[in-house]
């Protein structure tokens, strides 16, 4: 399998998430936690699959598909950008997909489940000095008996603090998710709709927007998004607004939440939403306005499935060209 290695820095800032956590002794002997070190401990992915070099999240998060009986290697890079020397030690945990929009979940501390009984990482303790990093390698080691299907989990980095005399350690940790699909060939394709469209307000009073997002493809989304508003009072515009969603699995459907400028007046507006999710890209035209309080759907005015607008209009002047050739033969034959 070819790999794409040296990505972008402004890429791999493969801090996606964090957990932290502390081991306390009962609550009459706790004491003040030692000092936090300056700068933090991280963690990126430092190659992707040559078929996957322009899908961003193939650039952040192990991602591939695999037949059983199929082993790979995946570099990272760990980083200590603290002022002081940190052990750190490297692991594999569960994770899942949550529905109800709960988006990607980690599990427990070294949680398992089926994925990271084939995962491991080399080396599983390093020392880094300040300011300094050093590279590992994750294998995933598909079973021949595998079933097919998408499973998921974490790589995690963890650095912990010398316990206190009172039984305090602080433990932290910062990963790197997996989405891993068993089966043959490319694995299933990635597909995604767009479904009721809700403006509302936050409970600060700024307009929001949540697009509601179905997965109908065979793969995880991690869906994000833009939405561009026009036509407002005045016939003022907005410039594109960004939104993020959590994952979302297969036959699952979440969320995208744009939340708007305080100031934007309520409306009416046309509103074009855009949802992202690696390679896949939808867009849907709405008509709304924001409520004083709650929500209301928006008024659906057009959908773009995924076929560029410029073959439709191509299309459709191919038609007409039919049509006034049809129409000129006909004629001629009449004269003749």
């Amino acid at each position: 399998m070819s790999l794409h290695r040296g990505l972008a820095a402004g890429v791999l800032t493969a801090l996606m998430f964090a957990s932290a956590f502390v081991t306390q002794a009962p609550a009459a002997a706790q004491q003040p936690a030692e000092p936090t070190p300056v700068g933090s401990v991280g963690i990126r992915l430092l190659e992707a699959p040559v078929s996957l070099q322009d899908d961003p999240r193939a650039l952040a998060y192990i991602i591939d598909n695999l037949p059983p009986g199929t082993t790979i290697t995946r570099r990272i890079e760990v980083s200590n950008s603290s002022d002081q020397e940190q052990p750190i030690t490297l692991y594999p945990a569960a994770a899942s997909i949550g529905a109800d929009d709960s988006g990607f979940e980690v599990g427990d501390d070294r949680a398992v489940n089926e994925l990271t009984t084939w995962m491991s990482v080399t080396p599983t303790d390093l020392t880094l000095a300040p300011n300094s990093a050093a590279e590992a390698v994750v294998t995933i080691a598909v079973p021949p008996d595998a079933a097919e299907g998408e499973q998921y989990a974490v790589v995690w980095a963890q650095t912990a603090g010398a316990p206190t005399g009172t039984g305090i350690q602080n433990v932290s940790r910062v990963g790197i998710r997996t989405y891993l699909s068993v089966g043959p060939g490319n694995g299933p394709a990635a597909d995604l709709e767009i479904g009721d469209v809700t403006a509302s307000r936050d409970d600060s009073g700024a307009p929001e927007i949540v697009a509601a997002v179905s997965n109908t493809g065979g793969r995880a989304l991690d869906p994000s998004g833009t939405v561009e508003l026009s036509g407002g009072p005045g016939g003022i515009s907005t410039a594109p607004v960004k939104g993020s969603g959590g994952s979302i699995a297969p036959g699952q459907t979440g969320s995208v939440t744009f939340t708007l400028d305080p100031a934007l007046p309520a409306g009416p507006w046309q509103a074009a939403v855009t949802i992202t999710s690696g390679l896949v890209s939808k867009t849907s035209g709405v008509e709304l306005t924001f409520p004083d309080q709650g929500s209301v759907a928006a008024e659906e005015t057009s959908s773009d499935s995924g076929t560029p607008v410029w073959i439709w209009g191509l299309a459709a002047l191919v038609v007409v060209a039919i049509g006034v050739a049809v129409v000129v033969m006909t004629r001629r034959r009449q004269v003749g």
